[in-house]
């Protein structure tokens, strides 16, 4: 566990670091893929900002309501600009409605710009996962397995190496798919549906997750659920004509653009 990172005189948090550079390369990623999809960069930054904006004040709002016994008898730790103090998972889903929102005022293609974002999200949360690791957070029930990590006075499963190694092939993957001729949407629900089967699995062998009857967790339970709806979405696009926009192609982009009448201005 390493929560401080020191280079020279300064010391940052090891999981803002991650944040940071997760941020930073998945929002390159995305601008560079949006652009293959006719999507102008500055729409790009706009919503990742609001994304980002948003997922930090909803998982932080979520995490003052989990622990709001802590907050009630210390009220002013609510502003603190703790990294950890945030529950990750609801904070995504509140960013990733408030970047719906801007997407469809811009009239910008959301399956479009979905998939653009995928390579990056995968890439970016497995970044962030290692923060988790470094800073003693998400942590893995214990275990006496060669591979244990000694966290928390405990040796248990690396919970945070294994959802960082699989979200990283996926990554890979998915960059993989990005270059096919595939529907509007195919390659984000595939993003989707890959990493709530990781959680569906992982997350089994989490320690600090709600514990359901028949030993099930919360976030199993959810990655489940997004998993059948993810599985369900890319079985409907398959029924539908062969696509008309082929990723990479500068004229078929062109073409794309202009029959569907999206556009950015």
């Amino acid at each position: 566990m390493m929560p401080i990172i020191q280079v020279g005189p300064a010391s940052i948090q090891s999981l803002v670091l991650a944040l940071l550079i997760a941020i930073w390369l998945g929002a390159s990623i995305t601008e560079r893929q949006a652009k293959r999809r006719g999507i102008r960069s500055d729409d790009v930054w706009n919503i990742m900002l609001i994304g980002i904006a948003a997922t930090i004040l909803f998982g932080r709002i979520v995490f003052i309501l989990q622990n709001s016994m802590i907050y009630a008898s210390q009220p002013f730790d609510m502003f603190s600009l703790t990294a950890s103090a945030l529950s990750l998972d609801y904070g995504i889903a509140g960013g990733a409605i408030a970047a719906y929102t801007y997407v469809v005022w811009r009239n910008i293609s959301f399956a479009r710009f979905a998939d653009a974002l995928a390579p990056g999200a995968l890439i970016a949360l497995a970044i962030i996962t290692i923060g988790q690791l470094l800073n003693g957070d998400a942590i893995g029930t214990p275990t006496d397995l060669p591979w244990a990590i000694s966290l928390w006075g405990d040796l248990r499963h690396p919970v945070q190496i294994y959802l960082a190694m699989i979200t990283l092939i996926g990554a890979i993957v998915v960059w993989q798919l990005a270059r096919r001729p595939l529907h509007d949407g195919s390659i984000a629900l595939f993003a989707i549906a890959w990493y709530s089967a990781a959680r569906v699995f992982i997350d089994g062998f989490r320690g600090d997750e709600t514990l359901l009857g028949g030993g099930y967790r919360l976030s199993q339970m959810v990655a489940f659920i997004v998993l059948l709806m993810a599985l369900w979405a890319m079985s409907r696009l398959e029924g539908k004509p062969e696509p008309r926009f082929l990723v990479g192609s500068a004229k078929n982009n062109a073409d794309s653009v202009e029959k569907s009448g999206f556009s950015n201005d």
